[in-house]
């Protein structure tokens, strides 16, 4: 019985071993550069997935040998950051009694999708947008004409004076509406047919803030991937999802080794208009855990990993579940509240919004 006992405590540790190096490889999988090694700086989508495992040799080490349970939660240690930035569990703060507050707000509205909720006829989004009462708001995808008009978009936006729409060769566009005024506007360039990064100089009071909205590479991922996606989840075949698993995976990688040199320009424009109050937010298309969310947060604060909760999941649909669209922040605003807003789904993107004091 001690053999059998002992056996089975062997073939744990060494299955919980693997898991363990899985885990690490994932949580440092920032650290790799995708344009080098694109398929490894993509281990940070398995997050959850070693997460979950890691988690269930605690219990099974409870089970057999309680003292054992302290190896995965030794794993846990060695990738706390990572797991931390995944799942933050953050909460609301108070604000300080006579300081200003200002409410940020992200969204890739999809070309201002119609979605299905609409009021008396509104477009759906515009509607959330006049209600939102940010005070600045940057847009990806905030693209006139198709499914909302100027004339509807200027007077559902009536509230924000100061405005600016930059239009990229590609066909996206890229947005800003603010309370106050907009003093400059930048691009960012680097090689992208489709995407950009526009940094904003907006006068508050006696201070200028910097903002930056960016629309990182996107995955490509057409609609037959995501319907083999889909299909993977449902009813995996293993032929299948070694083969299509494959191509997926090497979508992503293409994806995130062009997104590595955009993180990089925009992380070196991060660099080059220090500011004290900088807030650096939009699309990404990259999780927490990935180079471009590394290399443009250094310096900075995650809003969401300071005041939000949970995965926080921002892309809504194809059960592609990550948080893509991303609020940075300098250490000079104090963060008291973000949050992935789910209350609308017209978008196949969340909006995010912090509420900071500065």
């Amino acid at each position: 019985m001690k053999l059998v006992r002992h056996f089975i405590q062997t073939l744990v540790f060494l299955l919980n071993s693997l898991v363990a190096i899985g885990f690490l490889i994932c949580a440092y999988s920032p650290y790799i550069s995708p344009t080098e090694h694109p398929v490894g700086a993509c281990a940070g989508l398995f997050m959850p997935i070693f997460i979950a495992l890691n988690l269930s040799f605690c219990l099974i080490w409870l089970c057999l040998k309680p003292w054992g349970a302290l190896f995965p939660l030794a794993v846990f240690a060695l990738g706390w950051n990572s797991l931390w930035t995944y799942f933050p569990l953050g909460s609301i703060k108070e604000q300080t009694a006579g300081s200003q507050t200002l409410k940020f707000l992200t969204y890739n509205t999809q070309g201002i999708a119609p979605g299905e909720e609409k009021e008396e006829g509104n477009n759906a989004i515009l509607t959330y947008l006049s209600r939102c009462e940010a005070d600045i708001i940057c847009l990806q995808e905030f693209i006139p004409g198709i499914h909302a008009s100027q004339k509807e978009i200027n007077q559902a936006l009536s509230a924000y004076p100061y405005h600016s729409s930059t239009r990229i060769k590609g066909g996206d566009a890229l947005a800003c509406y603010s309370r106050y005024p907009i003093l400059e506007e930048k691009e960012i360039n680097y090689p992208s047919l489709y995407n950009r990064s526009i940094l904003y100089r907006i006068k508050i009071g006696q201070d200028t803030i910097v903002v930056i909205n960016n629309h990182l590479e996107s995955n490509k991922l057409d609609a037959y991937d995501k319907k083999v996606y889909n299909e993977m989840l449902k009813s995996p075949q293993e032929t299948d999802v070694k083969t299509e698993g494959k191509h997926l995976l090497r979508k992503l990688a293409d994806a995130a080794a062009l997104r590595a040199p955009q993180a990089d320009s925009v992380a070196q424009t991060i660099r080059k208009n220090q500011a004290k109050y900088m807030l650096v937010c939009g699309d990404f298309n990259d999780s927490p855990i990935s180079y471009a969310h590394r290399v443009i947060g250094k310096g900075l604060n995650d809003a969401f990993v300071e005041a939000g909760a949970g995965p926080g999941f921002t892309y809504n649909q194809n059960h592609l579940y990550f948080r893509i669209d991303h609020i940075f922040t300098s250490p000079a605003f104090r963060v008291l509240e973000c949050k992935v807003d789910r209350s609308i789904r017209a978008s196949d993107h969340y909006p995010v919004w912090c509420i900071v004091e500065k």
